[in-house]
């Protein structure tokens, strides 16, 4: 009887750790290259106290732009891995731009769950988004150092994961 249970749970292992090594690949499909030059150097954003900031005053071999709203399932899912990412890699600025309708949800988002690694932006006028071609929430681009604007992703991903930071320092 024991063996019956030990080859079962060697199986089930087996089945996790594919769907693991799969789900790791899926992710970097999700990754769509951009090939149009497309920079965005005198993008203006606002902090949640409204102060404005330009993102060329703000340095990083690479930026994410994470387009979320507090009311977005996928967009709350996704963000511990941003936060994790953020923590693990400096050379990375994860950079969250949220739509709600109100700077008060967005704050209230973080402070409940104490992501702290994260620079939280609010899209005041929605001018921010009017820059990018986005189809739904969670969307989140990927910038180079010269401000180019090369990949995005539609929907979720585990940004902390080995395979995302590897494929993010080969391009």
């Amino acid at each position: 009887m024991i063996e019956k249970y030990k080859k079962i749970l060697i199986l089930i292992s087996f089945i996790v750790t594919l769907f693991t090594i799969n789900s790791y690949s899926n992710d970097i499909k999700k990754i769509q290259i951009i090939k149009d030059n497309y920079f965005i150097d005198t993008l203006k954003l606002h902090d949640f106290e409204k102060n404005s900031v330009l993102l060329k005053d703000k340095k990083a071999s690479y930026y994410l732009l994470n387009f979320w709203a507090s009311w977005c399932a996928p967009c709350i899912k996704e963000m511990k891995s941003l936060d994790n990412l953020q923590k693990k890699e400096s050379r990375i600025r994860v950079i969250t731009i949220s739509q709600d309708s109100n700077i008060e949800l967005a704050k209230k988002f973080f402070i409940e769950n104490s992501y702290t690694n994260l620079e939280k932006y609010f899209d005041i006028d929605k001018k921010v988004l009017s820059f990018f071609n986005i189809r739904g929430l969670p969307t989140t681009f990927i910038v180079n150092e010269d401000f180019k604007v090369f990949a995005k992703v539609e929907g979720i991903i585990e940004w902390d994961r080995k395979s995302f930071i590897n494929w993010l320092f080969k391009n």
